[in-house]
């Protein structure tokens, strides 16, 4: 975009999407990570990221305070919200939207109870333009605005005073019409509606959203899914174990992130923003209630005045703390920093680079100074590195840009990579010559099993290198139609293949009888040694 002066409309990234109608709905993010990593190459990019995760938690701390939570259980939860937003802590466009959601959330609230301010029916569409070119995430504020609109006409339909139903169905109808206003907004972005028609395509392609990991459910052996379900645990506690009865809005936003967070484990960061928002005045308001009990140990009823009081002295000073000059000051001395190459005199502060341990760096070096320019084919989450290292040099042969590529392209992937029967032929028709793989993955374990066809021209502990050396098909053969492995050795009793046990659990297993069972097919008896 810095060098045409336009949005990008077609793909000009991979070899087999070229040309081919692409939408770049991050366009403004990626615009502006242009313009930074030209002046300060990864370190600004760093920079970028790191104050508006600053920001995102921060705002949340100042919120939960002024919601009512007392300071240390406002801590425990900002802490738990930011482990279970470390899954997806990336410099990445999503975490604008995290801000974006808290912001609407903060409007939203004081808005509902009737404390906005006369310019708040502008925030929303003016905002709801940045945040349709920032991010897709959009469809989160929408949802919010949505819920809201509905709880404030409930909340007039059900008043009980003439005066207040009418203030409420007057609230209502206003955030209605900006409601309204913000969809019409949405509009504003360089596809117009055909950016929604693609959304929609995407989010209701069973296919990808079933396959790609940050859109499957959490797994909850990790510590970021276990801080959500601790989060979890605590909204149920302050719904069912609370005096106070919680409002619509309240449950309307709980159920919705409780489900958001289970459905995806993408949405595991704003999920537990919105909860922790939700449940920390109520869990304050009730271990409040502990010393007004007479029922309650005395040893608890005092632990609680005491923390009840240091939390009001300490909530007090937190929110009084003024020097938002220094904080701004310490913001631009760190780009300062960036800028000049992260070094501070002869000392280098501020060095960010790719991690050489998960990202192919040696391997995208060697293939830097080769003279050959062949698209390079590699895993999906690879791709964009592999764009960022060799556009417009190389182009790559897939990447994870899911919703370009769409489900049938994926599907040739996932068979090519998995090594299910068809893979020869989607090697041959992607034309692939050049290919940077995970070291020990299925794929790269039986490519080395061929070196008749594939010659290895650099290895390390993160990836090969393998390039089409042409010649006969060797080491593979044919057998009702589907290829498999001839060179193993297996033992009757176990079947523990000789070759890199990781190819063999994805690719073959063998029955007690000797058979090599490839997919669901059996075939021919195993050779004996």
């Amino acid at each position: 975009m810095l060098a045409t002066h336009r949005v990008p409309r077609t793909d000009p990234f991979s070899s087999t999407m070229q040309g081919q109608p692409w939408y770049a709905w991050e366009w403004l993010y990626d615009l502006i990570l242009g313009v930074l990593h030209k002046a300060g190459g990864l370190n600004a990019v760093v920079w970028l990221a790191a104050c508006l995760i600053s920001a995102i938690l921060t705002l949340l701390l100042s919120q939960l305070l002024k919601r009512g939570t007392g300071l240390p259980l406002a801590l425990l939860l900002m802490v738990l919200a930011e482990a279970a937003a470390s899954i997806h802590m990336f410099a990445r466009p999503h975490i604008v939207s995290w801000l974006f959601v808290l912001l609407w959330f903060i409007a939203l609230e004081r808005w509902e109870q009737g404390k906005a301010p006369r310019w708040i029916l502008w925030f929303f569409p003016v905002s709801m333009v940045l945040w349709v070119n920032l991010h897709g995430a959009w469809l989160l504020g929408i949802a919010l605005l949505s819920f809201y609109t509905l709880a404030v006409s409930v909340q007039g339909a059900r008043a009980s005073d003439s005066i207040e139903r009418i203030v409420k169905q007057h609230r209502a109808g206003k955030m209605l019409l900006t409601l309204g206003v913000s969809l019409l907004t949405t509009l504003i972005n360089p596809y117009g509606w055909n950016l929604h028609i693609h959304v929609y395509r995407y989010l209701s392609d069973r296919y990808l959203i079933d396959r790609i990991v940050e859109f499957r459910s959490p797994d909850f052996h990790g510590w970021a899914q276990r801080s959500f379900a601790l989060i979890v645990l605590l909204v149920l506690l302050a719904f069912f174990g609370s005096r106070r009865k919680p409002r619509l809005i309240e449950v309307l936003i709980a159920l919705f992130a409780v489900y958001a967070g289970l459905f995806a484990t993408r949405n595991l960061p704003v999920s537990s923003i919105l909860l922790v928002l939700v449940a920390g005045p109520i869990l304050w308001e009730d271990i409040g209630a502990i010393a007004e009990r007479p029922t309650a140990w005395n040893s608890l009823r005092t632990l609680v005045i005491r923390l009840k009081m240091f939390s009001v002295r300490a909530g007090e000073q937190e929110l009084k703390l003024r020097g938002h000059l220094w904080a701004a000051l310490t913001v631009i001395l760190a780009l300062v920093l960036c800028l000049r190459g992260g070094r501070l005199g002869s000392r280098q502060l501020v060095n960010a680079q790719f991690d050489p341990e998960h990202v192919p760096v040696a391997a995208s070096s060697y293939l830097d100074r080769q003279p050959d320019r062949e698209p390079v084919f590699s895993v999906d989450q690879w791709g964009g590195y592999l764009i960022y290292r060799f556009y417009p040099r190389r182009q790559v042969v897939i990447d994870d840009r899911h919703d370009l590529f769409g489900a049938d392209r994926f599907r040739e992937y996932l068979t090519l990579v998995q090594l299910e029967p068809g893979w020869r032929e989607v090697l041959e028709k992607w034309g692939i010559r050049t290919m940077v793989l995970p070291a020990g993955s299925a794929l790269a374990n039986l490519l080395l099993e061929l070196p008749r066809e594939w010659e290895v021209v650099h290895e390390d502990k993160v990836a090969v290198v393998f390039q089409k050396s042409g010649g006969a098909s060797a080491g593979l053969s044919k057998s009702t139609g589907d290829a498999y492995l001839p060179a193993w050795k297996a033992s009757f009793q176990d079947c523990r293949p000789l070759l890199r046990h990781d190819l063999i659990q994805l690719s073959a297993t063998c029955n007690r009888d000797g058979h090599l069972i490839y997919g669901t097919r059996f075939l021919e008896p195993a050779p004996s040694f």
